[in-house]
């Protein structure tokens, strides 16, 4: 069982694993991907990007309520951006790019979710459920932009 604070999950956790994502797929442009993966390969890594940098701008101005909040019961592990999920296949198969980003938003919403069932303070909780509920979004947007490419 872990303790963290808001600020800390945030800055040290969210941020990062958001900066990662878009290194991650910004990597695989690199390699040998076929034109429509290396299109939602970049999308993606901008759309990570950009989260990272909201994530920071919001700290520098969120209420301090939201950011010294503590949770005392985190049993599960923050996710982590394994890139393995991002195979070979993955460079030429845009099915198997999308499940991966689709994996990695999933496992992000999962943590949000834990984390808004040990919460008891409704401005942290406002937080954690405007973030999961953003994501959702984005993996809504994600799916549809690779169906617009798998169409061309």
């Amino acid at each position: 069982m872990r303790f963290d604070q808001t600020r800390d999950i945030l800055q040290h956790q969210v941020a990062d694993y958001h900066r990662s994502l878009s290194r991650l797929y910004r990597d695989c442009t690199l390699q040998n991907a076929s034109p429509r993966n290396r299109l939602m390969l970049d999308y993606l890594s901008d759309h990570e990007s950009k989260l990272a940098q909201a994530i920071d701008e919001f700290m520098a101005e969120a209420p301090h309520e939201a950011l010294d909040y503590w949770f005392k019961r985190i049993e599960r592990p923050f996710p982590v951006a394994d890139p393995a999920l991002l195979d070979k296949a993955s460079l030429t198969d845009l099915d198997r790019l999308t499940g991966a980003a689709v994996q990695f938003k999933s496992d992000l919403i999962a943590f949000y979710d834990h984390l808004l069932l040990q919460c008891d303070s409704e401005t942290t909780t406002t937080l954690f459920q405007t973030l999961r509920d953003q994501e959702d979004k984005a993996l809504k947007r994600l799916i549809r932009h690779a169906q617009g490419l798998a169409d061309l």
